[in-house]
């Protein structure tokens, strides 16, 4: 009688610790679906832009500095630009497309292929363009190209050193102005410099003097936009030398 009362009383006690431990296991996992419901409904989802979006949006820049270039053309718009494309093989958010397409009446856009790009690091002698990135620059360069002829334009790739053949372009057609981003390692900071060299050393003649004269001022100018980060270094709220140590400081700047 006493055993048997026993085992009652114990399975009655397994029993009821057996509710409560699934009782406990249903509210944490109630506590946790409702955590993560009210986690994931603060969480904002960017939306992606898909190719006709991107399409639609650089067609309306387009637009845009067309616009404001055809009310603008007798005063500060003349001559031809080079848009010089390095590692920004687009049309959309490209700062030194839409300079070159406001400032001038003619837009030449450029690629060069450097032969540099090609060849092996001064260290340890690797490849720096691998099958896979010239592959991928390929496809790049046939993306740009057909975006550029949607606007009117078309892409001149050339084979060479970017400091022999800007001069001689813009010496051939008259160039006020060479567009391009600005980079930030050291190989190209060097071409840059070199380009900058070469321009100097062409004249072009002046729209209001006679054909044939020229001045010493009158050079093609390089002008280097920046656009490597996310936030355009103009739109700081500081100056890009006194950057905040904190980055507490830094969001609440």
């Amino acid at each position: 009688m006493s055993s048997s009362s026993s085992s009652s009383s114990s399975s009655s006690s397994s029993s009821s610790s057996s509710s409560s431990s699934s009782s406990s296991s249903s509210s944490s996992s109630s506590s946790s679906s409702s955590s993560s419901s009210s986690s994931s409904s603060s969480m904002y989802h960017v939306p992606e832009l898909d190719y006709n979006d991107m399409d639609h949006v650089a067609d309306h820049t387009f637009r845009k500095y067309t616009s404001s270039n055809s009310t603008k053309r007798g005063n500060t718009s003349n001559g031809t630009s080079i848009v010089w494309f390095r590692n920004d093989l687009r049309i959309l958010d490209n700062e030194a497309l839409y300079k070159a397409w406001f400032s001038s009446q003619s837009v030449l856009p450029l690629y060069c292929f450097d032969p540099r790009l090609f060849s092996t690091t001064y260290h340890f002698r690797f490849p720096k363009t691998g099958v896979l990135r010239a592959q991928f620059l390929l496809e790049c360069l046939a993306d740009l190209r057909k975006n550029l002829m949607k606007r009117g334009l078309n892409l001149l790739i050339l084979h060479g050193k970017p400091e022999d053949i800007i001069p001689s372009l813009a010496k051939a057609f008259g160039v006020h102005t060479v567009y391009a981003q600005k980079e930030t390692c050291s190989e190209e900071l060097n071409v840059e410099r070199s380009v900058i060299t070469g321009l100097q050393q062409v004249m072009i003649p002046c729209p209001e003097e006679p054909t044939g004269v020229t001045h010493s001022n009158n050079t093609p100018k390089l002008q280097l936009i920046w656009g490597s980060t996310m936030y355009h270094i103009d739109d700081l709220p500081f100056d890009v030398t006194c950057l905040p140590d904190v980055y507490t400081q830094f969001r609440k700047a």
